[in-house]
């Protein structure tokens, strides 16, 4: 039993002193069986990167070659994108070996190949390329064919791809830019590049789309010439301008601008001058008041209607369009006031503000209001209605005032001492040549149009007027609204009811039918005015006073004069 125990123990001694000897000749063994059987695949194998007149053969031996391009296909995967919903959709076309004239001709070549290539070359896979005559071939014009015939290139009419853009105009945020869509129309040049390289390489399948073989958008959101646009209509609808006219405020900004923009071909952003001419025109229309019709409250408390008179804002369109187009381009954010040829004192519906110069030339009396308050009212003595030289109604300013002018006219010149036009050659002045104002003088023994008034109040007149004072001027026949109480405000306006009364007298004057001794020759010097009313003749004195002076009032001018024609083309006095 003892001799056996000593056996085993003398044969494990033996194998513990040889086991380092078995498992370096299992290993040996093992990488000569690895080595031989790597050699032996590299000799029916091609290395990675060997490339045989265009095909990649990568290890494929020459029988699976031949295999598999009798029997190769290629799947072309293409996309659809629905024209209107831009959704996209995959489908698939398939260019066969035989269809493209692909074969493997004499076998040898490809044989002799492999027997050149070493086991480092085949480990290492270095790139070799092979043309061989009559070997793995495909016919270049049958693969052009083929491509050519893909659903995306004969579909001309597919959906187009789309360039990127800038947005429509959203309130608050402005504008941005909307990416480009791709489209479904092929370039063929590049699907033909894509094709030859899966051709080339065995592939079995291709996708278009990772190949980047669609038409591409012109402008893609990296389109600096796209930003630029953008930036420009940003700022375009970044200006804020708000005009002020009394108590309304107009405002335009974006929400407007965004509809007077347009890009041209080559990104650059226009304003539309037709419409900001437009918009500034709806403002003159709306807020101009030159030449309009004016309800006016009177000194003694009546309403009455001026018509007419070119007193009033009167906006400069032409130059305000102009201006508008600069501050919107520099995207200003800014209050505005218009540019005008003539401004007047207030806005609103009371534009002559709260002082100005009032004529009754019904009741024949100037009043001045200055702040709200009547600080003059004086009688005077207006055109000649009965030689058809009424001075017009209307709303008038100042044009100037001046010192010792001479009035011309046809055959006589008449020096006055305060002269204050405002409707042409129709003005305010003093009239020394008269001992009575007021009353009924002025319809058959007026000016030609101008208001005269004593010299003294005239003075008074030209030191309370400045250039550009309105100057209202209205007959009682256009009252719309009588006063309860005339003037109740006013401490002056109760001299209003005088002109009235010196209207009245006219019927007082018919009892001086008593005048029978008309019928002795002594008044014969009064027998020409039987053409006027009889009771006119109380007032001779007066009339004869501005006979001279009125009698050849047509202007002429002098020179250093300043003078001015009325609306009949006398001159004014």
């Amino acid at each position: 039993m003892m001799r056996r125990n000593d056996d085993r123990m003398r044969k494990r001694n033996i194998f513990t002193r040889h086991k380092g000897l078995v498992i370096a000749a299992i290993t040996v063994v093992a990488g000569a069986a690895a080595f031989f059987g790597v050699n032996a695949y590299a000799e029916k194998h091609f290395a990675r990167g060997t490339i045989v007149n265009g095909i990649d053969v990568s290890g494929m031996g020459v029988e699976e070659l031949c295999t598999r391009i009798g029997d190769y296909t290629l799947e072309i995967i293409q996309r659809q994108v629905d024209s209107q919903t831009r959704e996209e959709t995959l489908f698939s076309e398939k260019i066969s070996g035989g269809e493209i004239g692909l074969l493997v001709g004499d076998e040898k070549p490809l044989y002799d190949i492999l027997e050149e290539q070493s086991l480092v070359t085949f480990l290492l896979g270095e790139q070799d390329e092979y043309e061989i005559g009559h070997s793995i071939s495909y016919d270049e014009s049958l693969l052009e064919k083929a491509v050519s015939s893909l659903k995306g290139i004969v579909d001309k009419e597919g959906t187009k791809a789309e360039n990127a853009t800038v947005s429509g105009y959203v309130d608050g945020f402005g504008y941005q830019i909307v990416e480009e869509k791709p489209g479904d129309i092929l370039d063929e040049a590049a699907t033909l590049e894509a094709v030859t390289w899966a051709v080339s390489g065995l592939k079995d399948e291709v996708n278009l789309e990772e190949k980047d073989c669609y038409q591409k958008a012109n402008l893609t959101c990296e389109s600096e010439t796209l930003a630029k646009t953008l930036d420009e209509m940003n700022r375009y609808v970044g200006a804020k301008i708000t005009y002020e006219f009394g108590d309304d405020t107009v405002v335009l900004d974006g929400s407007k601008l965004n509809k007077w923009l347009t890009v041209t071909e080559d990104g650059s952003v226009k304003i539309k001058e037709k419409k900001v001419a437009e918009f500034v025109e709806n403002l003159r229309k709306t807020y101009d008041t030159i030449f309009t019709d004016r309800k006016f409250t009177t000194a003694y408390g009546d309403t009455v209607m001026v018509y007419g008179g070119d007193y009033g804002w009167w906006m400069d369109t032409e130059k305000e369009t102009k201006k508008l187009i600069k501050l919107i381009e520099k995207g200003a954010v800014t209050k505005r006031t218009p540019e005008y040829r003539q401004t007047a004192a207030a806005y609103g519906d009371n534009d002559y503000g709260d002082t100005y110069v009032e004529v009754d030339l019904t009741g024949q009396h100037v009043y001045i209001t200055k702040k709200g308050k009547v600080v003059l009212d004086s009688a005077c003595v207006t055109g000649n209605v009965s030689r058809g030289n009424g001075t017009p109604a209307g709303t008038y300013s100042i044009t100037y005032k001046q010192r010792d002018a001479i009035l011309r006219g046809e055959g006589y010149a008449t020096p006055v001492s305060y002269w204050m036009p405002f409707n042409g050659g129709v003005g305010l002045h003093d009239a020394s040549w008269r001992s009575q104002f007021g009353g009924s003088i002025y319809k058959t023994g007026g000016s030609h149009g101008c208001v005269n008034l004593p010299p003294s109040i005239a003075k008074t007149v030209f030191g309370l007027v400045q250039k550009d004072t309105p100057v209202i001027c209205y007959y009682q026949k256009d009252i719309i609204s009588k006063a309860k109480v005339k003037a109740s405000e006013s401490p002056k306006a109760s001299v209003t009811p005088k002109p009235k009364k010196t209207e009245k007298p006219k019927k007082t004057e018919k009892p001086k039918k008593t005048q029978k001794p008309k019928k002795t020759k002594k008044p014969k010097k009064t027998a020409k005015p039987k053409k006027t009313a009889k009771p006119k003749k109380t007032k001779n004195p007066s009339v004869k006073a501005t006979k001279e002076p009125v009698a050849t009032q047509k202007p002429l001018p002098e020179q250093n004069a300043n003078t001015e024609e009325d609306a009949g083309g006398n001159s004014a006095s």
